[in-house]
């Protein structure tokens, strides 16, 4: 007996694939790619435009959520202000029709935690993003705020299991 199954595809285009700079150099998605460039440059209104109009950006580690172009654009500009040197490294991406996923590297230096005496983090992160129409519907992005705070030397209730 065949147990063939059809999968859906979407009528919407093949998204280019572009070569980003990655921990693998891979073909990142444009939207990935373009989603990256945003954050490494600071450009809120540039990551506003790859949203739909009532596009949500949340973030787990920090239970934040923002609707909207202005609100998506308001977190970039909240996070920069807080981590001047914000970073994205893209380490890997995929994209599926109207899904894309990327697992990536965010770290930083802040200067809004207070004296922090130059401590830097960097966290391993990924992101989920569901597209309409070519845009960000919304994108999700998941990383251990514990451990960015263990880091920084911050309080961070940063429980390690113990060793067999």
């Amino acid at each position: 007996m065949s147990t063939q199954h059809d999968v859906p595809t979407s009528a919407a285009p093949a998204p280019t694939r572009v070569t980003l700079p990655t921990a693998t150099d891979r073909p990142v998605p444009l939207i990935v790619q373009q989603w990256a460039e945003a954050w490494n440059t600071a450009d809120a209104r540039g990551l506003a435009a790859l949203m739909t109009e009532q596009g949500v950006y949340q973030d787990f580690a920090f239970q934040a959520r923002n609707v909207g172009r202005d609100g998506v654009a308001h977190w970039l500009d909240l996070t920069v202000r807080s981590i001047p040197d914000t970073h994205v490294t893209v380490l890997d991406a995929f994209q599926v029709g109207d899904r894309a996923a990327a697992q990536w590297i965010f770290s930083g230096t802040p200067t809004g935690f207070g004296d922090l005496g130059g401590r830097s983090f960097s966290v391993l992160a990924t992101s989920l993003f569901h597209l309409r129409d070519g845009k960000i519907q919304e994108v999700t992005d998941m990383y251990n705020r514990a451990d960015l705070f263990h880091q920084l030397g911050l309080p961070s209730d940063h429980w390690v299991a113990p060793q067999p």
